[in-house]
């Protein structure tokens, strides 16, 4: 409706562009922006438009940040990538994505956008994604990069959904509901990355939409938006991107390093089926940690757990996502190869990097 209002006024019809901005107020009446396009139209018309020097409270500091705040989301709405540009595209992270997940979310924080996809691909490879939703969110009143607890600042990286909390009791300021993040990851955690709490959730019932820098870190949404994501099911485990900028690109396209990981992650799956000890432990890296242990602390209990008889069969990766800032690795969610017969399958995650020329394991444990 904001960018109606905006054509209306390029082709000079300034009286339709009212209207329209009329219709936008009565249906959501907390969506400050359209009420700040409402005040500036009903404005030029008259006689004497009033100048904005001399509304009560503009001149003040905050009445000037909340202003610059709203013509920033104004901004951000009409300069959104148009959304038939992004047909056949997938971000780049994404190095395989197998059908048994059923959604994928990216975060572009520099356009104030969240992509919500369906799934539908069928060769894991060359994944197809369905645009579910495509949103403008609100992000970290710092901006990004959450480096410790309270600095104001949303984590960029490879996360997932953990929980679906509607229907529970929130405070207002999570609005429609929320999903909450696995933040800090394990990379975030070696890297001595604090804070927790960070969701995807709805905004205080007093306004429609949050300027786009002004969460404490999480990326939150409209209510309306939210609740339809709320509702969908089997959201718990979807792939959360949260990057400065995404990149697109052709789920057709070749990916670089992807078969020599493909290559060193079949080697771990043969050797976790086969037994294979020594081999499998010139996969994982010295620096491993988990839950403040290395891997010497860590590697009696992981030969042990390859001496189980799996279930046989194929092992399924759930998703392989690459990410790159100083420190290049690759996430990876793959059922157990030796869960016990009668058992559910169990997943791991495991955090791979990129150590000279080998992958080498940096984590790994159960989702």
């Amino acid at each position: 409706m904001v960018e109606q209002v905006y054509a209306l006024l390029r082709q000079g019809e300034r009286s339709s562009a009212l209207l329209q901005t009329q219709r936008l107020v009565t249906n959501f009446p907390n969506f400050q922006l359209g009420q700040l396009l409402y005040a500036e139209l009903l404005n030029e018309g008259l006689a004497q438009p009033i100048d904005p020097k001399e509304i009560p409270g503009k001149e003040t500091a905050s009445g000037q940040d909340r202003y610059d705040e709203l013509l920033l989301e104004s901004n951000r709405r009409l300069n959104r990538p148009a959304v038939n540009t992004l047909k056949g595209l997938v971000p780049s992270n994404i190095i395989s994505l197998s059908p048994q997940n059923p959604y994928l979310i990216a975060v572009d924080t520099s356009k104030s956008r969240l992509y919500w996809f369906a799934n539908k691909t069928v060769d894991p490879l060359k994944p197809q994604l369905e645009l579910l939703l495509d949103t403008y969110v609100s992000v970290g009143q710092k901006g990004t990069g959450k480096l410790r607890e309270g600095d104001g600042r949303t984590p960029l990286g490879v996360y997932f959904v953990n929980k679906n909390l509607k229907g529970q009791p929130l405070p207002d300021l999570y609005g429609a509901g929320a999903l909450t993040l696995n933040y800090p990851n394990a990379i975030d955690v070696m890297r001595g990355q604090t804070g927790s709490g960070i969701w995807l959730h709805g905004t205080p019932s007093t306004q429609y939409a949050r300027a786009p820098w002004a969460t404490d870190g999480c990326v939150v949404m409209s209510n309306p938006e939210m609740d339809q994501l709320l509702r969908l099911k089997n959201v718990e485990k979807t792939p959360v991107l949260i990057t400065d900028k995404l990149e697109w690109v052709s789920s057709e396209r070749s990916v670089p390093d992807r078969d020599a990981f493909q290559k060193t992650l079949n080697q771990w799956i043969r050797d976790r089926q086969t037994a294979n000890i020594n081999s499998l432990k010139s996969l994982y890296s010295p620096n491993y940690q988990r839950d403040g242990k290395d891997l010497s602390a860590w590697w009696p209990d992981i030969a042990a757990a390859v001496q189980v008889k799996g279930q046989g069969g194929p092992v399924n990766l759930h998703s392989v996502l690459h990410w790159k800032d100083t420190q290049d690795y690759i996430v990876v969610n793959v059922t157990n190869p030796n869960t016990p017969k009668g058992k559910a399958p169990q997943q791991l995650r495991m955090y791979w990097a990129k150590e000279g020329n080998q992958w080498q394991v940096l984590y790994e444990g159960p989702v």
